[in-house]
């Protein structure tokens, strides 16, 4: 059975089943959306490397780490930052893309080069920067930090359009692994089957093109309304991380 038949095999099961940046609970709706797609030979090995850290805490790592001063070179890696209607130039600097690029790469070392360490730091970096890439406020404009600087009212409390985006309407909407299995359900085997394309430039600027969406409303309001609309964009984004995510494990530890 080829990867392309066997991927749509395990998305189509685990829709089946029932289910137990972004913020933490987005994090870890990707990482369980990720860990139900996988065979056990596969899910052995990654864990193997995970050295007993659970796909859940794997995933959020790299926020926990944010209170440490001695990983701070890692924070411009949670985004990258491109102008309204330009496209994205690859630059030496570290951001989301590259860095990203980079731990997938890292993966594919073999021989004395592949030691537990290195696979270990690279899958932790995998498992939150894929959720942040799909996060299109993590893909968006320097002149407002990525909706940190836009201040606005959710409902009736005071935030940021990013903090809405990671976490509140996730939250106030109580998106869950459940509802996101409900939307891989709904998408065709080509559609599955695309989401083993690993082409990490391709998932930034997709996730890029809801930021029109993201920056729709009026007068500094984030009503009912506009989580309506977007509800199904986040519920979108995190499935789709999670079956990539899935995809870059299963091409990279499963036997050939």
């Amino acid at each position: 059975m080829n990867f392309l038949k066997k991927f749509i095999f395990f998305v189509f099961f685990i829709v089946t089943l029932k289910s137990y940046s972004w913020g933490e609970k987005g994090h870890k709706i990707v990482a369980t959306i990720a860990k139900k797609c996988l065979t056990k030979q596969v899910l052995d090995s990654v864990n193997y490397y995970l050295k007993g850290m659970s796909f859940k805490d794997a995933s959020v790592w790299m926020d926990e780490i944010k209170k440490d001063a001695s990983y701070d070179s890692m924070k411009p890696w949670h985004y990258i930052n491109i102008e309204k209607d330009k496209t994205y130039v690859a630059v030496e600097e570290p951001n989301v893309v590259n860095q990203l690029q980079a731990a997938i790469t890292t993966l594919k070392l073999s021989g004395t080069e592949r030691t537990k360490d290195k696979i270990n730091l690279a899958l932790k970096i995998i498992f939150h920067l894929v959720g942040d890439l799909h996060q299109p406020l993590h893909d968006g404009y320097a002149e407002d930090r990525g909706g940190n600087n836009i201040k606005v009212k959710f409902i009736s409390a005071e935030t940021n359009l990013h903090k809405v985006w990671d976490t509140e309407i996730i939250e106030y909407d109580n998106i869950s692994v459940k509802k996101c299995l409900k939307y891989i359900n709904t998408m065709t085997n080509t559609e599955k089957g695309n989401t083993q394309i690993i082409n990490v430039v391709s998932w930034m600027n997709q996730s890029r093109t809801y930021l029109d969406d993201v920056y729709n409303f009026e007068n500094d309001k984030i009503n009912k309304e506009y989580v309506q609309k977007n509800t199904p964009i986040i519920q979108k984004q995190l499935s789709l991380a999670g079956l990539r995510l899935a995809s870059i494990l299963f091409q990279n530890f499963s036997r050939k």
